[in-house]
């Protein structure tokens, strides 16, 4: 699975409900929206491509303990019908420890 913010533009509540309506599940709402669902998922509705790789968590000390996660290869393209609910969709890559 993966997870992206979401800014919206209108009321976060339809935002929500729109979003479920096209299979994403809800993780948490604040000043975004944070959702999740399969990377085919967000390829297929954002019209993008995702890649899976790794990284380090522990940099300068452990290379062996890494984290898997997909990054966009192509930047999202929202969806004409819900331009005026997203400004934005974003995919933060996992924290890196020191």
């Amino acid at each position: 699975m993966l997870t992206a913010d979401v800014t919206p533009l209108k009321d976060k509540n339809v935002v929500v409900l729109k979003l479920k309506e096209q299979g994403f599940d809800v993780l948490s709402i604040g000043e975004t929206i944070t959702i999740k669902g399969s990377p085919e998922r967000f390829e297929k509705f954002f019209n993008m491509k995702m890649e899976k790789t790794s990284k380090s968590v522990l940099s300068g000390i452990s290379d062996s303990a890494k984290v898997e996660y997909y990054k966009p290869l192509t930047p999202p393209s929202i969806p004409d019908e819900f331009k005026s609910l997203i400004k934005e969709v974003s995919f933060p890559e996992p924290p890196e420890y020191f």
